[in-house]
């Protein structure tokens, strides 16, 4: 038997990246994958100059350096694109597995992966220097940023993805303006105040990862990603388990609603 605070920590973590959601854990999912994705995004940034969960930056800097003739730095763009697509792929593939066979870990095997990806990176990048340093970050984090946005869309009827608040900072405004509306000519214009506040405490979130990732660069270089992908595997590890202690121990099997 556990004793009291890890036995916590582990029913937490089940809850958090098990298959039965709630609302809450939801939010609790999303509030820790926004951290992590500012904080890798600042990493990045702060390493060799690219933000690596914005794909938007990526393409656009692809199609200026193609045409000044910067091959170097067109190949990266390619890079960061492409492994992002390949991170939101692979999540598909490992969470539809994980479904069509009812296990507790469907969830839970996306963020190790993700968890053991920033682990390696965290361990192996301090090693490459100049552009080598460019090629090989770049491309398991956008990876990485793949995997977890394409995660956040496995949830139902959760609105954002986290890896960027472009839609969370207008979603916000919409929301604001529909409070801020008045109007006697018609019915009442009501904005959602508990989707505006779960989308401001997310914007805020990033953004306290970009500093924590940027702090912690400074502090340790890639060594900075070792603690955010141990608390990824701690998240990640319960179901996993339980799903290695045998058939009809996860709540799928016996009967529970699961996502």
């Amino acid at each position: 038997m556990l004793p009291r605070a890890p036995r916590q920590i582990y029913r937490y973590a089940q809850l958090l990246s098990g298959p039965r959601r709630t609302p809450l854990f939801d939010r609790h999912l999303a509030y820790l994958l926004v951290v992590i994705a500012g904080a890798l995004n600042s990493v990045g940034f702060v390493a060799v100059g690219l933000y690596t969960s914005h794909m938007t930056r990526m393409t656009a800097s692809g199609a200026d350096h193609f045409m000044t003739g910067d091959w170097r730095l067109v190949l990266a763009a390619a890079l960061a694109v492409s492994s992002f697509i390949v991170g939101a792929i692979m999540c598909t593939v490992v969470f539809t597995w994980g479904r069509r066979r009812r296990l507790s870990s469907r969830y839970a095997n996306v963020l190790a992966l993700e968890g053991v990806l920033m682990l390696v990176t965290g361990l192996l990048a301090g090693r490459f220097e100049g552009p080598e340093t460019e090629l090989v970050l770049v491309a398991p984090l956008c990876f990485t940023m793949g995997l977890q946005n394409a995660l956040i869309t496995k949830i139902r009827d959760f609105p954002v993805r986290t890896t960027h608040v472009t839609g969370m900072v207008t979603d916000i405004a919409v929301e604001l303006g529909r409070i801020l509306y008045r109007s006697r000519d018609a019915a009442p214009v009501r904005g959602d105040r508990e989707k505006l506040r779960v989308l401001t405490v997310l914007v805020g979130l990033f953004f306290l990862g970009g500093i924590v990732g940027t702090l912690g660069y400074w502090g340790m270089g890639f060594g900075a990603l070792v603690f955010g992908a141990a608390l990824i595997l701690t998240a990640s590890l319960p179901p996993i388990a339980r799903d290695f202690a045998g058939p009809g121990t996860g709540p799928a099997r016996r009967g529970g609603v699961a996502a």
